[in-house]
């Protein structure tokens, strides 16, 4: 083991010059984040897509191509491969440099995801970005979702749609959509295992298969994660998750598929820490999170049907309809939730492309209805047991919406695209366990029409200009408006109402430097915020509370560039390209600030560094061997609080990766945090103790074996399989580059 640990070392001096960098370590800490990218040549042509074929059936450049012609906006795709090549645990692992996206675990594989600012107020799980499942709304009605219901080795890619970019699946958050679309039996292997394992007692082992027959396709998914002895005391993490869809493609190309998951999640908490019990030692735990055995244990069964029915080459309607159960158990210092979360939801989409005077017109809309109750209860807890019950009552969330989005080619290499979005939603509460006065029955109600306008200018087949205005409205959600530091009622939170810019470019130079580069400012009113305080004085622990900020500014930058530095440097394979040498950079800027607030006037909103960069340098060969060391920086440290008096300072860690794929097989290990260096992961804005700060973990280790056997389930997949196995490093540079993308020949 100690050769192996010594030779991979051997690869470390690729980053050393960034070890010059000057690292601030002021009163409160650091931070850790990550983003991840890929780039290819940008075209947008005026050339109408095949509507006969199911997105889920697209090759993933044909669906990185479709969001880059439609989309007047920044925008990320990650691929199969790119998750493969990664630990596949996180959603850091997996979104590692696609720019403007801060992925900050907490521990373990709990983590926040910030996308321009959507993610300040989530001191806990996930708001402001609407979470997608195969193009669909997955999650709770009024906008909660549980990202650690997603199996990473199930997906077959990753789109991220920032801002109102989200339109074209309805969405309406600040932060935009991710959707995570899953394997069918026309992408997996007849075979698929995989097992890795590493520091701090993890290890993670998947099996899955698929296969098509005639018109029938399956694929199914087993994973098993745990980690067992986490880099910090009672933060035990176990995930088992089984996912399976089956498909039928009737002869006049109508499909039809069922999804069905089931998780098991049983996770500790080990809270966050003060400055002070992070410098004594970051490995402990908040001592509160052990004394009420703080954690989160719960049981998800989702089963959705969908249907397409294509009407010719140039129309399709879609419909899904879902239903999902959480029944849980989340003893937290202040009280043991009892939750059980019962989920219905169906969207009707229209899809028609067709010719206006000659041009191309692309149109989408659609119809959501989604419906949420929620049984909530609550209990004393008395160091970890179940006391006395403190709450009963029934929360019920309904979102109604219409959306449409129309994109017209005035000319070839210019369009303009405008939609809107009506919404309904009401949040209403029906109280069985306080009476009279007290009792905290309610309901509230929320209407808007978003209205968006954007353009895409390709200024040559290799440059593209695009840019968008558009106006955002967020109800609060429910756990907001019935969290227990809020006691006006349902009434006492405004919806968030921004008005949004943007401004970008993409592209490629020389075949060597690709970049995609994005500005945004939004103008926010009623931003709602997260402050953690003290239930009664001297309390040694905080509940959370939201409030409304009257103005609030969101600026910021995204850009990223993929550069092919080297090429045919050591050999050159006759049967494949050469060696190459390629640096991947992101780096994002955050601007975020109250505008002339009565109390923090124009100070900083707490929890975003306003530098966040990433870099990998990549070496890879014509045998299938890779190695990439890479860095991770915040340059200057950030507020954590809204008087702007705590910081977490700045840090950089190195990792490295390397690989080899061969045959179907592909070996892979990672060192995270070469240096061992001490550093904040993530951060609690405003607690009223001043536990601030999640550290993360120190130097790990990990590795692991995958083996495919027999791609796609069928001849012509193996063949596929075979021919990219041969020219793995040949299209690895395509393949990772920057996310946005089409090959030169698309305009042709």
């Amino acid at each position: 083991m100690r050769t192996f640990v010594i030779a991979l070392l051997l690869f470390v001096p690729a980053a050393l010059p960034a070890l010059g960098q000057e690292e601030k370590e002021q009163d409160i800490l650091i931070a850790d984040h990550t983003e991840q990218h890929t780039m290819e040549t940008v075209v947008v042509e005026d050339k109408a897509l095949d509507l006969s074929v199911p997105d889920r059936r697209l090759s993933p450049q044909e669906a990185e191509k479709m969001i880059i012609d439609t989309t007047p906006g920044g925008v990320g795709f990650v691929d199969e491969e790119q998750i493969e090549e990664s630990r596949a645990n996180t959603l850091k692992d997996m979104l590692n440099y696609v720019p403007g996206v801060i992925v900050r675990n907490r521990y373990g594989d709990d983590s926040q995801l910030i996308i321009r600012g959507s993610g300040l107020r989530s001191n806990f799980h996930l708001r402001g970005v609407t979470v997608l499942m195969d193009g669909y709304v997955y999650g709770n009605a009024d906008g909660f979702s549980d990202l650690e219901t997603i199996e990473p080795l199930t997906l077959k890619y990753i789109e991220v749609f920032k801002g109102a970019n989200s339109l074209r699946f309805g969405g309406n958050t600040l932060g935009g959509a991710i959707n995570f679309v899953t394997k069918t039996g026309y992408d997996a292997g007849l075979i698929e295992a995989r097992s890795q394992v590493g520091s701090f007692g993890y290890f993670k082992n998947y099996l899955g298969t698929g296969q098509v027959y005639g018109p029938f396709d399956f694929y199914t998914g087993l994973t098993d994660t745990e980690l067992l002895d986490p880099y910090r005391k009672h933060g035990k993490q176990a995930r088992r998750r089984a996912y399976g869809n089956f498909g039928y493609e009737a002869d006049d190309g109508t499909s039809y598929r069922l999804d069905v998951t089931y998780v098991r999640n049983e996770e500790n908490y080990s809270g966050a820490l003060t400055f002070r019990e992070y410098k004594d030692n970051p490995r402990q735990a908040n001592p509160e999170s052990v004394l009420y055995d703080e954690g989160r244990f719960y049981d998800y069964y989702r089963i959705a049907f969908g249907v397409r029915k294509p009407i010719g080459d140039n129309q399709a309607v879609e419909l899904l309809t879902q239903f999902n159960i959480t029944n849980m158990d989340h003893p937290l210092s202040f009280a043991v939730l009892d939750m059980d979360t019962y989920n219905a939801g169906a969207e009707l989409r229209y899809l028609y492309n067709t010719n206006i005077g000659g041009m191309l017109n692309n149109l989408t809309m659609g119809v959501q209805f989604y419906y949420t109750y929620q049984q909530d209860i609550n209990w004393a807890n008395n160091f970890g047991k179940r006391g006395e019950k403190t709450k009963d009552q029934d929360n019920k969330s309904l979102l109604m919406a219409y959306y449409v989005e129309d994109q017209l080619f005035l000319a070839p290499e210019f369009s303009i695209l405008g939609g809107a979005r009506l919404q309904y939603a009401r949040r209403s509460v029906k109280d069985h366990f306080l009476v009279d006065d007290d009792d905290a029955s309610g309901k509230t109600d929320f209407f808007s029409v978003t209205p968006k306008v954007g353009f895409i200018w390709q200024a040559n087949p290799e440059v593209q200009f695009f840019g968008n205005v558009s106006t955002n409205y967020e109800p609060p959600i429910m756990v907001e408006l019935t969290s227990p530091g809020n006691f006006g009622g349902l009434g006492e939170l405004k919806a968030q109402k921004a008005l949004q810019f943007e401004l970008g470019t993409r592209g490629m130079l020389w075949d060597r430097v690709r970049w995609d580069v994005s500005v945004y400012d939004y103008e926010i009113w009623d931003e709602i915020q997260n402050v953690n305080v003290q239930p009664f004085p001297d309390a040694p622990f905080t509940i959370p509370k939201y409030q409304n900020i009257d103005r609030t500014r969101h600026f910021g930058v995204e850009a990223g560039a993929d550069i092919l530095l080297l090429k045919n440097m050591a050999w050159r394979n006759p049967l494949a390209p050469g060696d190459t040498l390629r640096s991947i950079t992101s780096y994002t800027y955050s601007y975020y600030v109250f505008v002339d607030d009565p109390v923090f006037g124009d100070n900083d909103l707490p929890g975003a560094p306003p530098h966040y960069f990433v870099s990998q340098l990549r070496y890879d060969t014509p045998v299938g061997v890779w190695v990439a060391p890479s860095i991770e920086s915040v340059f200057e440290s950030y507020y954590v609080n809204s008087e702007n008096t705590a910081r977490a300072g700045s840090y950089s860690i190195f990792n490295l990766e390397v690989g080899w794929q061969f045959a179907g097989v592909m070996l892979f290990a990672e060192i995270s945090n070469i240096f061992d260096k001490n550093y904040i992961s993530g951060v609690v804005v405003d607690d009223a103790n001043g536990r601030y700060f999640y550290p993360g973990d120190g130097r790990a280790f990990y590795g692991g074996i995958q083996w495919t056997w027999q791609k796609g389930g069928t001849p012509e997949g193996v063949a596929m399989s075979n021919a990219l196995n041969r020219n793995s490093v040949g299209s690895a540079f395509d393949r990772n580059n920057m996310n946005y993308a089409f090959n030169q020949e698309s305009i042709r």
